[in-house]
């Protein structure tokens, strides 16, 4: 069975559970990672098609208050005001800090109004910043030394930031890059692949994270209840229905972050998931009440 007649078959009724719970777990996970792959294109394109309006302004923005961008021996400068720090906004959510000497400056005032993204921008280490929820910031290197810069999952306080831009900078040439000044409105169309890939990667990896948590969790649960009171459905026939009864709510759960609605991805698809799921599982047990469970046979058309 094709991934596209799967799909359209697991959107359209429960009829096609009776074939799919036989099919093999493996054909079953490859299936998810297709509908994953285009759901991560899909809130993907929706999302940076908007951002690309952004890059354009942050990008002449930076050219006009600093000037072509140097990589000399001591380091990543501006040419317009080497020496003096500033913070600059570059769209209503964004800013770039550039703190010329770490170990004299305070902290700037960097996500001041409704900034929730930037960069930090000293000689040695150019980083980007990302407030959470929590009001703590996750710190990505972009520009650094690998010997030197540690980059971590784990979020920071505001006052840990400065200790870690200490911590991770590296002067004298670290970077060793091809060129020695960049014109940051002449990196549009590379930022802009930048940002498309980020974006893509967040996704898809937070889609997969939280299909396969659900899809095992569900899974270990009707196996020690539901499939024991009719000792029919075997532990892989339950998980293959699993992944398929995930692909309605994934598709709906996509449009939330693609268009940012209220809710988030998590949130609609736990539900969705949640409910098509068991309704699945009492019709797929009442119609099979009557059958000898059987060893099903795994599926040689992997496509």
């Amino acid at each position: 069975m094709s991934f596209f007649n799967t799909l359209s078959g697991v959107c359209k009724g429960t009829e096609i559970f009776l074939q799919l719970f036989r099919l093999s777990p493996w054909k079953a996970l490859w299936h998810l990672l297709i509908l994953i792959t285009l759901c991560s294109i899909f809130i993907t394109t929706a999302k940076t098609f908007p951002l690309y309006k952004d890059i354009d302004i942050a990008c002449d923005t930076i050219t006009e208050q600093f000037g072509p961008v140097k990589f000399t021996d001591n380091g990543i400068f501006p040419s317009t005001d080497p020496e003096k720090g500033r913070v600059v906004q570059l769209t209503e959510t964004a800013t770039v800090a550039y703190i010329p000497d770490l170990n004299t400056a305070t902290l700037p005032n960097f996500d001041e109004g409704v900034s929730t993204r930037g960069v930090f921008w000293s000689p040695g280490l150019v980083a980007g910043w990302y407030k959470t929820d929590a009001m703590e910031y996750l710190l990505i290197p972009l520009i650094y030394a690998p010997q030197k810069a540690r980059i971590s999952a784990s979020p920071f306080q505001k006052d840990n930031i400065l200790q870690y831009l200490k911590e991770n900078s590296s002067v004298g040439n670290p970077f060793r890059l091809p060129v020695s000044s960049v014109n940051a409105a002449d990196m549009k169309i590379l930022v802009k692949i930048y940002a498309t890939g980020i974006t893509f990667a967040f996704q898809f990896i937070q889609i997969l994270f939280q299909t396969i948590l659900l899809t095992a969790l569900f899974t270990m649960i009707f196996n020690l209840v539901g499939s024991r009171n009719f000792k029919i459905l075997k532990f892989k026939n339950i998980y293959v229905t699993a992944v398929y009864a995930g692909f309605p709510a994934i598709i709906i759960a996509s449009f939330f972050p693609a268009f940012d609605l209220p809710l988030d991805f998590n949130t609609v698809y736990i539900f969705c998931f949640a409910v098509y799921f068991i309704y699945i599982m009492s019709r797929l047990e009442r119609d099979l009440s009557g059958e000898k469970p059987a060893d099903p046979a795994d599926d040689d058309d992997f496509m």
